[in-house]
């Protein structure tokens, strides 16, 4: 069953905005209104070398899966809710990033395809999911928890029972770690990412009995904490990578004014609205001493989506003269996003809790 959920939305996230202010002026971000678009004059445009196939011309945004990996040394039954709740985290990742999911399988990274998430195509036609692009595949490596209980402080006038009568403290901990794969899906699967989470909930309680007993809803909310603070760390990260990815396509110039739109590939079908940010990337060819070619992109502009935008276009306001390159037809496109500053203050610490072998 198809359960693709596009919507706008990549959290449209406020902070770093006063460090991201200097690279956009730099990068030459310029007034989006656009009061009549047929009136601006058409600028000829240098091609980008080699030119993008008509396939990736049309690819526009991602299709993804979810797959849980066994685990190792931890009981089933501990990890249905865990699954349910990561699944459920990682999908809001991708669909507010503007991509999709839908349901599949998933053999081992490396392994050969003969079906699969991208086997039929045509019945994915049929229920208009098309093939998934890549896949996340998740695996828990620990799902633990403790409580370790602390006498009562003992003032000096009070007796061994006058203190024996009085509640310790208990430190409830829940302690979570688990493996997240982006996997490029293909004849072949590619590990594209591999992000490791590692985190901990903690909870104080009073408590008679050394034993420290905690109800088993309240555990459980614990670790719901623990694994949504620590999925949390994924939503720049992953978000980036699964976001829609255009090509600029057109430039045009206002008659008698210095203000300059370019047309992309993406639009509101994609998720993108008036007053986005929008990345002009320069893709980068190279080859490793083993002969194997890489592809590397630098943003070399930063633009605000003016008022027009149409299911599959837009056009974008951009100052060519405070690009780091001369903007080319054929140059990639991607939406800009950025952590929030409330995020950043109160969030997570993701620099302990997240970590790429």
């Amino acid at each position: 069953m198809d359960r693709a959920r596009t919507s706008k939305g990549f959290t449209r996230r406020v902070g770093l905005l006063l460090a991201f202010a200097g690279a956009v002026a730099s990068l030459g971000c310029a007034t989006a209104r656009v009061s009549n678009v047929d009136a601006y004059e058409d600028v000829p445009m240098n091609r980008v070398v080699p030119y993008p196939l008509q396939e990736a011309l049309r690819k526009r945004s991602f299709t993804l899966v979810i797959v849980d990996r066994p685990a190792v040394g931890i009981e089933e039954g501990m990890l249905e809710r865990p699954r349910a709740q990561v699944r459920r985290a990682l999908e809001d990742v991708a669909v507010d990033a503007g991509a999709s999911v839908i349901e599949g399988a998933l053999g081992e990274p490396g392994t050969p395809r003969a079906e699969g998430v991208r086997g039929d195509s045509e019945e994915r036609e049929r229920e208009g999911g098309g093939e998934a692009d890549f896949a996340l595949a998740t695996r828990f490596a620990k799902v633990e928890n403790s409580s370790v209980w602390k006498k009562p402080f003992k003032m000096p006038w009070q007796s061994d029972e006058e203190v024996a009568s009085k509640p310790g403290t208990c430190e409830h901990t829940a302690a979570v770690e688990l493996e997240v794969q982006l996997i490029e899906l293909g004849y072949h699967d590619e590990v594209v990412r591999t992000f490791s989470l590692e985190h901990q909930a903690e909870q104080q309680t009073r408590d008679l009995d050394p034993a420290c007993t905690l109800p088993p809803v309240t555990l459980g909310v614990l670790f719901e904490k623990a694994i949504d603070e620590a999925l949390s760390c994924l939503d720049l990260p992953l978000g980036t990578i699964v976001a829609p990815r255009g090509h600029l396509t057109g430039h045009r110039k206002a008659p008698g004014a210095d203000r300059h739109i370019y047309r992309i590939t993406l639009g509101s079908g994609q998720g993108i609205e008036p007053g986005d940010r929008i990345e002009i990337r320069r893709e980068q060819r190279s080859m490793s001493p083993a002969g194997e070619e890489a592809l590397e992109e630098r943003v070399i502009a930063i633009g605000e989506v003016s008022d027009e935008v149409r299911p599959q276009q837009s056009w974008v306001a951009i100052d060519p003269a405070k690009a780091s390159g001369t903007i080319l037809d054929g140059d990639v496109v991607r939406p800009v996003l950025e952590e929030g500053l409330l995020s950043r203050l109160t969030g997570p610490d993701c620099g302990e809790i997240l970590t790429e072998p």
